[in-house]
């Protein structure tokens, strides 16, 4: 008698994404960004793109800002239901009903979690970093 797996077993590695998207903290979110600092501006900007706005105060120093860092939603499982209709190859027709489960993300949460960066640069180099916002949250890095 061979046993068939049930489907606790079969859905469990497909909820592993679900699991780190839970993981998202604060945490994570400094961790990445203080692996921006000391980084050149032209670095900065491959590695986050171009700064929503720039601020010069009148003692020269020099801030860029970023809106809308962060997660933006965690993995997606909904609930699908497909409706088919064929024609066989050697003549009749079928028609198909089905269910399942579909898999998808990151979802971008609407309105998005409030999340900004402000990087301080000092001699062309990010000098610090302050953040606002409860969507400020990340994966820390491996």
């Amino acid at each position: 008698m061979t046993r068939r797996p049930g489907v606790a077993t079969a859905i469990l590695p497909l909820l592993a994404p679900l699991a780190l998207a839970a993981c998202a903290t604060p945490a994570g979110f400094d961790a990445r960004m203080n692996a921006l600092v000391g980084l050149d501006e032209a670095s900065l900007v491959q590695s986050l793109g171009v700064p929503d706005s720039e601020y010069r105060t009148a003692d020269g120093r020099r801030f860029l800002q970023y809106e809308r860092l962060g997660v933006r939603g965690p993995a997606q499982v909904e609930p699908v239901f497909g409706l088919g209709l064929g024609y066989g190859r050697w003549g009749g027709w079928g028609v198909g009903v089905g269910t399942g489960l579909a898999f998808g993300g990151p979802a971008y949460v609407y309105p998005p979690p409030a999340c900004s960066v402000t990087f301080e640069m000092a001699g062309g180099r990010v000098a610090s970093y302050t953040r606002r916002g409860s969507g400020c949250v990340a994966i820390p890095p491996d």
